[in-house]
């Protein structure tokens, strides 16, 4: 099944590169300071630092998106220190928003830590101390920090307890954007599922879910950043339903959506067979063996029985064979 889906993807390469080149890089956001450590301090009970504004050191001071930290760094920090989320309230008020698991830095240097941690646009990171450590810091003109003495702690609202002027600590972070879907090929497919679906977009990483109206795909892979394929299950409705990415970053609706073609078998009882049958292809089934019974004709005989049953969602072209008396 799964060479059934990258084969049919591959097929749609022309098409969906126009929207996601294969091999496309996430487009990753960096928020704080990657400068190199200078001078510094070292602090003997938990602390916190969040850079205010970043000054001549460039780069983004709070998240321009929505998404996850899926890395953060530290340059010129010994000790145990974590990453802190925090939503700035205006002034020196902040937010506790969420953290990191605890890193023993080792030393001075440069150091990067993985972790899953949702961001929104506006907030921003602090770096936290749990215990006695060393930290550097750098100039930057125009860039302001605020501490925190002890921690805010996530839900937590307060204000600094000081900030100071042209420095910045060098901490950072990089977020994953949520992902977005561009569309799906083929658009369509049938009730029973099956379909093999190439979903172009953007930022499919670590692909945790694809569903289609809400029900799970049968199996679903991500060929690249931009293309994700999956097997549409099978639907208990007619018509159209969304599809829905879902990374650690977010979920994404299509924009169109995916519609399922089927045969609901429509009531047939008493008609008249013209009748019966403009019904039934109306339904997106099929007619199917007629059976005359008692001496009825085509003509004037009326349903008595049909198979299968009224209200049966099935695949579209379904046969639907009729008893006439």
């Amino acid at each position: 099944m799964k060479s059934r889906i990258s084969s049919f993807a591959l097929c749609l390469v022309g098409v969906v590169s126009l929207v996601a080149p294969a091999g496309a890089e996430a487009a990753v956001v960096t928020i704080g300071n990657t400068a190199a450590a200078v001078g510094g301090g070292s602090n003997a009970e938990p602390l916190m630092f969040i850079n205010s504004s970043l000054g001549s050191v460039g780069g983004n001071a709070t998240s321009p998106i929505d998404g996850e930290i899926i890395r953060w760094r530290v340059n010129g920090f010994q000790g145990p220190w974590r990453l802190r989320v925090v939503t700035p309230n205006g002034g020196l008020n902040y937010t506790g928003s969420g953290t990191s698991a605890t890193e023993n830095v080792a030393d001075l240097s440069a150091h990067t830590f993985s972790t899953s941690l949702p961001v929104k646009a506006g907030q921003t990171i602090g770096i936290e101390s749990t215990g006695p450590g060393t930290f550097g810091a750098v100039s930057a003109p125009g860039g302001t920090y605020a501490i925190f003495f002890p921690p805010l702690a996530d839900g937590a609202t307060g204000d600094a307890i000081s900030s100071s002027s042209e420095v910045n600590f060098t901490f950072s972070a990089d977020v994953l954007p949520a992902p977005t879907i561009a569309g799906a090929f083929p658009a369509s497919g049938s009730v029973a599922g099956g379909a093999a679906v190439a979903i172009p977009g953007s930022d499919f990483v670590d692909v945790r879910a694809v569903s289609f109206g809400g029900v799970p795909a049968t199996s679903f892979s991500a060929l690249n950043e931009g293309v994700v394929t999956a097997v549409a299950p099978r639907s208990k409705v007619i018509g159209p339903v969304p599809i829905t990415v879902t990374t650690v970053a977010g979920t994404a609706t299509s924009p169109q959506p995916f519609t399922y073609k089927g045969c609901k078998v429509p009531k047939l009882k008493d008609r008249k067979l013209k009748a019966a049958k403009k019904r039934i292809r109306k339904a997106g089934c099929a007619i199917g063996k007629v059976r005359l019974l008692d001496g009825a004709t085509a003509k004037t005989g009326s349903v008595l029985k049909q198979s299968p049953k009224p209200g049966k969602v099935l695949p579209p072209g379904t046969k639907v064979n009729v008893k006439l008396g």
